[in-house]
């Protein structure tokens, strides 16, 4: 004589159970940051597959769940290994970036030193000039003035 599932004292089980499955996958996907409800549908799924495939067998069920979880860890590390290379590059392209920002700093502050050593040594160029100019200038007063002497005690003399 069939047993109908609807009616039998082992179909709510298989609900609940179902569901039970559902909720722990839906929970570990949310803690591990993943989308719960969508692991969470996969659970009713291979449930309502295997209960579909083997009636009044819950043991078929926990096998399939297990798979399902294993499925679900090697999803969870693949992703967390992922963020990971992905934390790592971030991590090399920020330090490339803070490496070349202080090479233009250094560039840009040794380029800025030798503007101010430029117009240091320029004023010093100046400043020499203008004590020769001077220097020339007394030489030449000086060598006038002898002159002027010289022609004055030749009229006199």
């Amino acid at each position: 004589m069939p047993i109908r599932t609807a009616f039998h004292i082992f179909a709510p089980m298989g609900i609940f159970g179902g569901l039970a499955f559902a909720g722990i996958f839906y929970a570990a996907a949310e803690y591990e940051h993943m989308s719960g409800w969508k692991w969470a549908l996969a659970s009713v799924a291979v449930s309502l597959t295997i209960r579909g495939l083997f009636p009044l067998s819950f043991i078929f069920v926990l096998p399939a769940q297990f798979g399902l979880f294993c499925i679900l860890a090697w999803m969870n590390i693949r992703a967390k290994k992922e963020r990971e290379t992905e934390r790592a590059k971030a991590a090399e392209e920020d330090r490339l970036r803070r490496q070349e920002r202080a090479r233009l700093s250094r560039e840009q502050a040794s380029t800025t030193d030798s503007d101010a050593r430029e117009a240091a040594r320029a004023a010093r160029e100046e400043a020499e000039l203008r004590e020769r100019q001077e220097r020339v200038r007394r030489a030449r007063e000086a060598r006038e003035r002898e002159e002027r002497e010289q022609a004055e005690r030749n009229k006199q003399g």
